[in-house]
């Protein structure tokens, strides 16, 4: 048309939908892979994603699963509706919930009723940082594990599994803006993502999630199961080995577009077979014939497996 514009038909049911009409405008987003995206300017009084929760139910963990249900799925607004007064101690509990779940606040509360509001953007938050800081707080829960099973600290092994939490608090947020930009392509592309990078950061959340509880379990028994010194020892240089493993398969994941990341990945594959044969080695130690031993031995394990998955995600993007 005109001999510089050509025409695009769209879709008259779409169009209805979502508001299009003679003279509204419409923005076109350029995508890799020879795609164009045409949708509508938002309008920036769309109103907030609500949900209404029943109090009370048969039993209060659903309630309280309910609420974590509604974060992960994108509410912004989650009422909870008593039909009578909602007691101390479950109020206590709600809140201890809301606790895990970042950018969740109470905007109000009366005897039956608590209302919270979701209140960070999800284009101001970017999947990566919160990635990071999740590998930060495990390699830190791995180092603080590998010097107190060499030292003997119990205090420190507590820590480490309380650290855990933070982790899950993370796990929660990254899945749900994960789960954001899969609905809305606006907020993938203002983190630089296509469709496929945005389920490789599902995926990654849930193996660093399982990773820490796996870290989270391995200093629970140790607390329980006085080590002897050689198991200790063979303990505390295979947690060491984890923590450089765990840094080659983050930055594997995180090079998937560089060329480094096939150099990475063949040392996350060797790294992760001289922690096996370090595992097989204590297994053989006379002290590691005992139950606790061998379930400890079996959560290092899991926890290098782990690892090798996430360097795995980046191996898809290298045959496209």
């Amino acid at each position: 048309m005109g001999g510089g514009t050509l025409l695009v038909s769209l879709p008259k049911e779409w169009a209805r939908k979502n508001g299009v009409h003679k003279g509204s405008t419409l923005a076109v987003d350029e995508l890799s892979g020879r795609k164009l995206i045409v949708r509508p300017i938002e309008d920036t009084g769309e109103k907030p994603k609500e949900v209404t929760i029943d109090y009370p139910k048969d039993d209060l963990t659903h309630v309280l699963n309910d609420v974590t249900g509604a974060y992960l799925l994108g509410y912004d607004v989650i009422h909870i509706r008593g039909e009578r007064v909602v007691p101390r101690e479950d109020r206590e509990k709600l809140k201890a919930t809301m606790s895990r779940l970042i950018g969740l606040e109470i905007m109000y509360e009366n005897s039956k009723t608590i209302t919270m509001q979701f209140l960070l953007e999800p284009t101001g938050i970017n999947p990566e940082k919160i990635a990071r800081r999740m590998s930060s707080i495990i390699e830190g829960m791995l180092k603080d594990t590998a010097e107190a099973v060499t030292h003997g600290n119990d205090r420190l092994l507590s820590l480490v599994a309380e650290r855990d939490d933070e982790v899950d608090r993370l796990y929660f947020l990254l899945v749900r803006i994960v789960r954001t930009a899969t609905i809305r392509l606006e907020v993938a592309e203002s983190y630089g993502l296509a469709p496929v990078d945005v389920l490789d950061y599902r995926v990654l959340a849930s193996f660093l999630e399982s990773i820490g509880d796996a870290i989270a379990e391995l200093s629970a028994r140790l607390l329980k199961q006085r080590t002897a010194a050689s198991v200790a020892k063979e303990y505390s240089a295979c947690i060491e080995k984890l923590s450089r493993l765990e840094d080659l398969a983050m930055r594997s994941f995180l090079t998937r577009k560089n060329e480094r990341q096939r150099k990475l990945y063949a040392e996350v594959g060797a790294l992760s077979e001289e922690i096996s044969e370090s595992l097989a080695s204590i297994a053989r130690l006379p002290e590691a014939k005992q139950p606790a031993v061998i379930e400890m031995l079996g959560a290092l394990d899991r926890v290098s497996r782990f690892f090798v998955d996430i360097s795995d995600l980046a191996l898809p993007s290298q045959s496209l």
